[in-house]
């Protein structure tokens, strides 16, 4: 297959993809945000969408065009927030449209990892399962690019979170003609108070304190960059070993979902899962 890339094919060449291959498209999204002074607004953006597209050219899979907007939080200047239930509606909207034209493997990318949008994402996916018939055969899956790299993880626990050496080293492998020379950060102490804890950019207040009340959410004025980790380690060699971890170790994956939906599809064999997570939401 020539062209991978949905958005440049015509209704004949899909239709004929439909026929002919295994039914699988990668859907990328990402955020348009602040990355400090170093990495431009669009750095999740080009992570899931390169991404993506060598993941589908491994696979021999389509890709869709990716979602540009999702929630932030942040409100720094560039930022663009989309409420998380517009962002994980318009999502599920995707979703059940490509699975009426008839793909039955529908991978979502992620380049930004907020969670106030992957919990709401994940839920409303979970529920659109749930109360469309048309996606019961349908095998959708949610693949962070973080959980398929060991170095991107260990990163993590060494209190590396946005815009730090992770992000910043596979920008430059990714894309090295966007990433600024000159790194800047916040105070020492603000700085070290988004690495032990990446939500503590919010600031929380109550008039009454009871736990019936819903909170003001503000950013701490106090934050002017916005970076969580150290993007002063960061180096081509770290981006470049990220990357080869999540190709392959993510296409080994997908590779083994798509082969299983397809034998429980043929045998109509489903594994229950008795371990399913739930919300605690008292049912009266």
């Amino acid at each position: 297959m020539k062209n991978i890339l949905m958005g440049e094919m015509t209704v004949k060449e899909v239709r004929e993809y439909l026929t002919n291959d295994k039914k699988t498209i990668i859907v990328p999204y990402g955020v348009v945000e602040q990355h400090g002074y170093h990495l431009p607004l669009d750095t999740d953006i080009r992570n899931s969408e390169i991404m993506g597209r060598k993941i589908a050219e491994e696979l021999g899979c389509l890709v869709a065009p990716t979602l540009n907007y999702c929630f932030s939080g942040g409100m720094l200047e560039g930022t663009i927030n989309v409420r998380p239930n517009t962002f994980a509606t318009l999502m599920c909207e995707i979703v059940e449209s490509l699975a009426l034209q008839g793909f039955e493997n529908i991978i979502i990318i992620p380049g930004h990892g907020g969670s106030e949008s992957l919990v709401n994402l994940k839920e409303s996916l979970r529920v659109a399962k749930w109360l469309n018939r048309a996606l019961d055969k349908c095998l959708l899956m949610f693949i962070p690019l973080w959980d398929f790299s060991p170095t991107w993880l260990n990163l993590f626990k060494n209190r590396d979170f946005h815009a730090g050496n992770a992000e910043t080293s596979l920008m430059m492998h990714l894309s090295p003609e966007v990433v600024r020379k000159d790194i800047v950060m916040d105070s020492p102490e603000i700085s070290e108070m988004m690495r032990n804890d990446p939500d503590s950019f919010q600031v929380r207040s109550l008039f009454t304190g009871m736990k019936h009340e819903i909170p003001t959410t503000t950013q701490n004025p106090e934050i002017r960059v916005g970076v969580m980790g150290y993007p002063e380690s960061a180096s081509v060699e770290t981006g470049r070993k990220m990357f080869e971890e999540i190709l392959e170790n993510s296409v080994r994956a997908i590779r083994e979902a798509v082969s299983g939906a397809e034998e429980a599809r043929k045998t109509g064999k489903m594994i229950v899962d008795d371990k399913l997570e739930k919300m605690k939401i008292l049912s009266l």
